[in-house]
């Protein structure tokens, strides 16, 4: 089958695949006479193999090893080096999360800040945003970290 097949039954771009060989994590199949690239069903295989991990956030190299270990038969030596490898990914996957929990936390803060009108937005605080709809950031800021339009951010300099 020709590349344009093998990366539509593979779910991705003809380009894809010559990225892939090019960086050397897909070996490069015989060519016809005509020129053009002659796949079979095992490098089918491999291609979805690869594009299976890469899908996981497998490193493209590290996803390519894993996939010509399979290819060459040794598929449980391949799950067996992936475990741990998943293991990291989950934790990284955890990691951003948490970091994109507190982004969201924060995001929130800032707009129930602009949004209450109470002037508790000032990013030249310590803190930034006071959750008190009370506090109108003077409390915290002092004279030189309230807003102040006619000196600037942070108050005359």
């Amino acid at each position: 089958m020709k590349v344009s097949e093998v990366a539509r039954r593979a779910g991705v771009t003809a380009s894809a695949v010559r990225f892939y060989e090019a960086e050397g994590v897909l070996p490069e199949p015989p060519r016809t006479a005509a020129g053009y690239r002659e796949y079979v069903e095992a490098d089918l295989c491999r291609l979805r193999v690869l594009v299976s991990l890469r899908s996981l956030g497998i490193d493209l190299h590290e996803a390519g090893r894993l996939a010509s270990t399979c290819a060459d038969g040794r598929c449980d030596d391949m799950a067996t080096d992936l475990l741990p490898r998943l293991q990291a990914r989950r934790a990284e996957v955890a990691s951003a999360r948490a970091e994109l929990d507190h982004l969201d936390a924060e995001l929130a803060r800032v707009e129930r800040a602009l949004r209450s009108g109470a002037g508790a937005f000032n990013m030249c605080d310590e803190d930034g945003v006071s959750d008190d709809p009370a506090d109108d950031g003077a409390t915290r800021a002092g004279a030189a970290g309230r807003c102040d339009p006619a000196g600037g951010c942070c108050g005359p300099v």
